[in-house]
């Protein structure tokens, strides 16, 4: 695995190939394929490996664990040069067991414990609790990508931003726009 993230972080999801994996592991293509169908998989694995490692501590303060849970994700796909595979489980070519691999392994932890953090954050009054906790939660991860699809960087206190943006939007001050008609 550490071979595999060394290649997807040196090269790229593009360049990465399995020959030059087992090279650096010390192994052969065949021994790589016994476990992974194809690069995609081996690399859904080797980055929800690298995600899965080191989750940030919860802190009880919903604010300061949520830009800690938004630095982790940055640091996660930064480390690993793992943004194409976003768009990548969009396509319908992706193997179905490597796309649920990467829901299971990848997404649903990640959301999982931003939904943790918001919820926490309602149940303190820190956030109104009719918020739309659902499309909050998206809206995080979310603005990442929104950022590299326009071919921008993202700002370094990305994770504060987003996390002040959305907890503003969120809080109990906050006031619906009402709908305009047409």
């Amino acid at each position: 695995m550490d071979a595999a993230l060394a290649e997807l972080a040196c090269k790229g999801y593009a360049a990465f190939s399995l020959a030059s994996v087992a090279e650096a592991a010390g192994t052969t293509r065949p021994a790589l394929y016994r476990r992974w169908k194809d690069k995609t998989a081996l690399v859904v694995d080797a980055v929800a490996q690298l995600a899965e490692a080191d989750p940030p501590a919860v802190t009880g303060e919903p604010f300061t664990d949520l830009v800690a849970e938004l630095g982790n994700f940055a640091h996660c796909i930064a480390a690993a040069g793992a943004e194409p595979l976003a768009g990548m489980m969009l396509a319908d070519e992706v193997d179905e067991a490597v796309r649920t691999a990467y829901l299971d392994r990848l997404v649903a932890p990640r959301r999982a414990r931003l939904r943790g953090i918001l919820a926490a954050a309602v149940d303190r009054g820190d956030l109104d609790a009719a918020a739309d906790l659902e499309v909050a939660g998206s809206f995080l991860t979310g603005s990442w990508y929104a950022y590299r699809i326009a071919g921008r960087d993202i700002p370094d206190d990305w994770a504060q931003r987003v996390a002040a943006l959305v907890w503003a939007a969120c809080s109990p001050q906050a006031t619906s726009p009402t709908a305009v008609s047409a």
